[in-house]
Parts: C-alpha cells; structure tokens; sequence
C-alpha cells in the first residue's frame, strides 16, 4: 500500500513540477488581469466536469463494484460490467458537451459573475467552446484509471496527468506564435492534451488484458445500480465544486481576483495532490477488497495508516504555507506581466487556503471508508452542509477581506465537512483517536510550528534573493534551500520528540528494500 502511495504521489509530484512551470509560462504570456482571467474560466470548467464525473461521482461509485466483480464473479464480468458503463458515460458526456457548447455564454456569466458586463466575457465564451472538448477526453481517461486503480495498476493513470503538462508547456514555448493569440494557443493545447491523456490509459487498459469496448447502452441490474450509488456521488461531487464557484466566481468582481485564486489554489493544490489524492486513490479499492474478503480490521488500518502519514506531511507544508506565502508567489510567479503587487495579493489567498489545506487532504483519505461500504448517501449529506456554510460565508468575507475573504471561508467550509466525515467513521467504529494518537499528533504540530519559526527567520536573511526581480533561477534557487532546510529542521524536531524513532525509521527503510 505505502509502495502503490508512493507511485502515484511521485508521478503526482512530478505533475505538479511541470505544472509549476506551466503555470510560470502562463502568468509570464498572460498575467494576472484580463487574458489570466479568461483562462482560469475557460480552463475550469472541464476540470469541474472531471471532478464531478470523472474522479468524483463515477470512481467512487464504479471501483467498488468493480472491485465486487472481480472477486465474485471473475475478470470477464467484470469487464463486461466495465464497457456497459463507460458506454453510457460516454453518451451522456457527448450529450453534456452539445449542450454546454450551445449556451456556453450563460454557463460562463453563472460561474463567473463579474464577467456579465465586461470585456472578458466574449474571449472566454470563445475559449470556453474550445476548452470544453477536453471533459469528454479527461472524464473517459478518469473511468479507465479506475479499471487501472482497481487492479493495482497506478503508474499509468497518475502518469497521464503529466501528460497534460507536458503538452501544454510545449505549445507555449514551441507553437503559440502559429495562434492568433497565446490564450488560443494554450486552449487547443487542451484538446491535444486530452487526446494524449487518454490514449495512455486505454493503452495501458488493454496491454493489461482488459478488453474495454464501447457498446449500445443497456440498463441492466449492475447498471442501475451504479446508478443509484452515484446520484449521492453527482451530488456530493457537484456541491463540493459549487464550493469553488461560488468563491470564484465572487472574486470575478475584482480583476485580477480569479487569477489570484487560480495561481494560489496551484502551489495549495501541491500537498493536496501528491498526499491527499494518492492515498484516495489506493486506499478506496484498498480497503474495497479488504472488506469484500472479509477483512474488517485490515481495512480500519488502511484507513488509520493513511490518515497518519497524510497529517505527517500536510501539517508542514501547512505552516510553510502560512509563514512565507508572499516570497512562495513571488519567487515562482513573478515576472512578465506577474508582478510583484500580484505575487502579495495572491500571497495572501495562498495563506487562508493553507488554513484548509489538512482539512482537504483528510477529507480524500476519510471518503474511501464511506464509498468502500458502497455508503455515498453520507458523504452528500456532509458536503450539502458544507456549500451552505461556504455560500453563507463567502460574501461576506469578500466584503470584509477581499478575494482572501473567499478563500478563508472555502477553508472553514472544508475543516466542517472533514469533522463530520471523521465523526460519521467514529459512529461506525471504523476510526478512533485514542490518547496516545492525541498526543502523537500534538507532537507533529509543535514540531512543524517550530519548523515555521526557522523558516521565517531564515526567510528575512533570503529576501535580497527570494524577492530578486527579474531572476527566476536565483529565485528558486533561494525558495528551494529554504524549503530544504525545512525538511531538515522538521525531522529533526520530529526525532527530537519521538513521533518517529531513528530504530522504526529504519524498519520503515528495511520494508521498503
């Protein structure tokens, strides 16, 4: 499980590096005003679809019974069960795009408020139609890493994210002189992204021996069921993105103010993606098959060790986060049309989404408990709780903070639902939190605190370097030393309090061999 963790977090990680200077390429051709705007709105809406569709609603409700499948009835029901869903997905993805291509001006005023009487709302109508063909590809590369996921195989799904960033960096260095502009040179690098993404999950499917074919739809027993266990999922998924929306489509009203989400929610969505998804992403069809064989206890312990190690990593990267937010934004961002009033404003979204970063990370590891037990009725409830608490926040923190104010109430919004989620498991009896585990994680927190406090001071001794203008190299250089050097500070405080000891950390060592 911990190898499979670290296969898909290290091909994560990867991504995210790419995606760094994809996005350095992006604010340096675009900025932070009115074309960065336009390719947050365009470039968010098939990422939403993938979210509700692809990772959300589908997986959730498609690995465990696949993973049903293959233990009671064997690999060729299993994949019959495969085809006749991916099928009518892929009908109703055809249908959705149709739809959203016809009235995509009324789906970019809804969820981009600020844009209804501004000249940013034809170019992104016009580079929404052309983002759009990409959920079609990236929500059917979603349902195949599920097949993928369910036996085993995480290398090649968590590779195709890569993929896109490495399309998307070509295009701008290499092809956007071939385009009217850089903003439509990147959208079509969308489409050939998505082409690519999902050739390498279909390829890996069928070298897997999974024979994976589209077919007419039938609404079978399994189909329907699928069905059932995935409305609570669509909704569940869909309130999760309103969460999102609403914050950005609220800090539409400012210009600038969706770039600034955007570009902070990137270096926010680094431990959230390599930690939180890759354990979501083993742990579901982990304990999926823990429980279909019986083996109540192995899952609990699934579950409890991905909690643990996810707390272990996040928590610093947490304090990082909320210490040095304005040197993080401007050492990787600035320059070109990012400036530096740019990287202070995105600096501070960037410290009220870290306040809620732990809550986001958790909430992925503690979902797979509900969805293994085919439970998604519970998670919807918790995640209708929390949209409402975000929506009822969201104004007037705007109001109050600026575009922060939406972040921080996305932040609150998150700590609620992962309350519940905990406290639902704790109901069950699938987690608990005894007094050793209290005071194990207390001594994770002060150790990360006390990373913080070194990171701070040494960051005051790196400004001339962290804050250079017009020297990305240096920049990153500094950002990078520091980042070290808090790794080091933070394991030696974790050493130093006995969360880990240097005998067990050898064990972990001799297990990984």
């Amino acid at each position: 499980m911990f190898r499979s963790m670290f296969t898909v977090g290290g091909f994560t990680l990867m991504s995210r590096v790419l995606g760094f200077v994809r996005d350095k390429l992006i604010a340096n051709y675009l900025g932070a005003g009115q074309l960065g705007d336009v390719w947050v709105a365009a470039f968010a809406l098939p990422n939403m679809f993938r979210r509700i569709f692809g990772e959300g609603a589908f997986n959730s409700a498609f690995v465990p019974l696949y993973c049903r499948k293959i233990e009671e009835d064997g690999d060729d029901a299993a994949n019959h069960f495969a085809s006749r869903t991916i099928s009518i997905m892929f009908w109703i993805l055809m249908s959705l795009f149709v739809l959203i291509f016809v009235f995509m001006k009324q789906v970019i005023v809804i969820t981009n408020w600020g844009f209804r009487d501004d000249a940013r709302l034809d170019l992104a109508i016009s580079a929404g139609r052309i983002t759009i063909v990409y959920m079609i590809f990236v929500c059917l590369m979603a349902a195949f890493s599920g097949i993928l996921n369910s036996r085993k195989r995480f290398g090649p799904p968590a590779f195709a994210y890569v993929v896109l960033n490495i399309v998307l960096i070509a295009v701008l260095v290499f092809a956007s002189s071939f385009f009217s502009s850089p903003l439509m040179a990147i959208c079509y690098g969308v489409i050939i992204a998505g082409v690519l993404q999902f050739g390498v999950v279909w390829w890996a499917t069928i070298r897997s021996g999974n024979k994976i074919k589209l077919a007419l739809p039938i609404i079978d027993s399994d189909v329907k069921k699928l069905s059932i266990l995935m409305v609570p999922g669509l909704i569940s998924a869909g309130i999760q993105q309103l969460n999102l929306l609403v914050g950005g489509s609220i800090a539409s009203i400012d210009l600038g103010g969706k770039s600034s989400i955007y570009y902070s929610d990137r270096i926010n969505q680094l431990p959230l993606g390599i930690i939180g998804m890759a354990a979501g992403v083993v742990l579901l069809p982990e304990i999926s098959r823990n429980l279909r064989a019986g083996k109540i206890e192995e899952a609990k312990k699934s579950l409890s060790f991905g909690a643990d190690a996810s707390i272990f990593l996040c928590i610093p990267a947490m304090v990082a986060m909320l210490v040095i937010p304005r040197e993080i934004m401007h050492a990787i961002f600035q320059g070109g049309e990012f400036t530096p009033e740019n990287a202070i404003a995105a600096g501070r979204v960037l410290a009220a989404f870290a306040i809620g970063m732990p809550a986001y990370v958790l909430a992925r590891v503690y979902q797979p408990g509900y969805y293994a037990r085919e439970d998604t009725k519970t998670p919807m409830k918790f995640a209708i709780a929390t949209a409402v608490i975000n929506m009822i926040l969201c104004y007037p923190m705007f109001l109050w903070l600026g575009v922060m104010g939406c972040a921080l109430a996305t932040s609150i919004a998150g700590w609620l639902n992962v309350i519940l989620l905990w406290n639902g498991l704790r109901k069950d009896n699938f987690v608990s939190l005894g007094g050793r585990m209290i005071w194990r994680y207390t001594r994770m927190f002060l150790s990360a605190f006390g990373m913080g406090a070194a990171i701070w001071y040494l960051s005051k001794y790196g400004e001339p370097w962290l804050l250079r203008d017009g020297d990305f190299a240096i920049r990153m250089g500094a950002l990078l030393l520091l980042v070290l050097a808090g790794v080091a500070v933070y394991f030696i405080f974790i050493l130093m309090s006995g969360v880990f000891t240097i005998a067990e950390i050898k064990k972990l060592v001799r297990r990984g061999r």
